[in-house]
């Protein structure tokens, strides 16, 4: 998809503003099918930087203070990244990738990453970096929230009026969030209501990482 849509569009990301277009500003400007390319920053893992994505989709966790949109990012190498910010404050960005569980394992051991369960808040210390991952990575992570209560909604919630608890929609997650000291890394757990396990690598990062932006044709 992505490629098609290079090809069609051969004046380049310029192209397709002409009258009529979608004027995109920021992250929070940005819709399935839309298109960004991420700037050559050091705050960003190398594998992203200069690299243009796709948003494929777009979902949305309501926590109780709020609600947080997800923009599912496409590459055309058959990458998936994620694109999160507040609804209401989309200058603050936190880019992600999934992890799978063997990895995780071999990132923090059994007993390291267990401990996110345990009674008194956890410490994880990365065991074996991995190549794949890096500019992912802190050294050391700590818990910072264990078993925060989330909806997951499987489309762009802004605008509507959601009720607390709305479990007949989304769908019900229990989340555990740890950072390292620095709160530029971040590992997130969500465990949904039939006890699947998804895990993330975080990086924060500011919204002018986001260089080129154009609309898709969708």
């Amino acid at each position: 998809m992505l490629r098609k849509l290079f090809g069609r569009r051969s004046g380049g990301p310029a192209a397709g503003r002409g009258r009529g277009a979608r004027r995109l500003e920021g992250a929070g400007d940005l819709r399935a099918g839309d298109l960004l390319t991420f700037k050559h920053r050091l705050v960003l893992p190398p594998t992203v930087q200069g690299q243009t994505f796709e948003v494929s989709s777009v979902g949305t966790y309501q926590f109780e203070d709020g609600l947080e949109v997800q923009l599912v990012l496409d590459g055309g190498a058959g990458e998936r990244r994620y694109l999160g910010f507040h609804a209401g404050n989309p200058s603050a960005l936190t880019l992600s990738r999934s992890v799978p569980r063997r990895d995780v394992l071999r990132l923090f051991g059994e007993d390291g990453f267990s401990a996110l369960w345990d009674e008194d808040f956890a410490t994880l210390e990365v065991r074996s970096p991995l190549p794949e991952y890096e500019g992912w990575l802190a050294a050391r992570y700590s818990q910072t929230e264990k078993g925060v209560e989330a909806y997951y909604y499987d489309r762009d919630c802004r605008g509507e009026a959601l009720s607390q608890h709305q479990d007949d929609d989304g769908l019900e997650l229990r989340c555990h969030e740890c950072e390292d000291d620095g709160g530029r890394f971040g590992l997130s757990v969500e465990v949904r209501s039939g006890g699947e396990t998804g895990v993330s690598l975080d990086v924060r990062c500011p919204a002018d990482v986001i260089g080129t932006m154009w609309p898709g044709e969708r």
